[in-house]
């Protein structure tokens, strides 16, 4: 064999193995910290250099992988990150789920540079919510609905992505919606300008 082509035949398999290795949901960087308090818990988020407290109700897993509880496939989460935003995002800083099979599967990730005003450009539709220094929308993908919620910081913005367990009795995603809802708009109403969301 040419010795010249060996270290790109190596390279190309060290691609190949990462790519296939893949997930979103092994996060070797994802924050220890969490503050207990009587069923709820607050996580201490990093994302490029900055910080952001999300609090949760404690039924909410971080730092664990339970697959049955887990809804999605790799390629699920690639087709939701490139069917309308489709910049590459910086980092992924956030998988959590909850241990309740009709819950929700929530990622965090962050977008160095990117504005609010980029983000609508790429939906064919407005914001389900218009919150300010955020927007949601809500959509299908396969056979998911999706909720996904955009905050502008500092450096950038920064995209939760919210999934509900499809294989759950839920109609019109009122459980899921719910959930999403207090979790974002009641646990965490100081993240967003405006004071009162009614998210459905």
């Amino acid at each position: 064999m040419n010795k010249k082509l060996i270290p790109l035949l190596t390279l190309l398999l060290m691609s190949l193995i990462t790519l296939s290795c893949k997930n979103y949901y092994y996060l070797k960087h994802t924050p220890p910290k969490v503050d207990q308090d009587e069923g709820r818990a607050t996580h201490h988020l990093k994302f490029s250099n900055e910080n952001m407290q999300l609090v949760t109700y404690g039924d909410y897993q971080i730092n664990t992988v339970n697959k049955k509880y887990i809804f999605f496939t790799t390629r699920n989460i690639d087709q939701i990150l490139t069917s309308n935003f489709k910049k590459k995002f910086s980092e992924q800083f956030l998988f959590m789920y909850t241990n309740m099979s009709v819950y929700n599967n929530l990622l965090g990730f962050y977008y160095a540079g990117s504005s609010l005003d980029e983000v609508m450009k790429s939906y064919d539709n407005k914001p389900d919510i218009d919150l300010t220094n955020g927007i949601l929308y809500t959509y299908n993908s396969g056979a998911f609905n999706v909720v996904d919620i955009y905050k502008k910081c500092d450096g950038g913005v920064i995209r939760f992505i919210n999934l509900n367990n499809p294989d759950e009795n839920d109609p019109q995603n009122k459980k899921f919606h719910r959930e999403v809802n207090k979790v974002f708009f009641e646990l965490n109403a100081d993240l967003w300008d405006k004071s009162t969301v009614d998210f459905q």
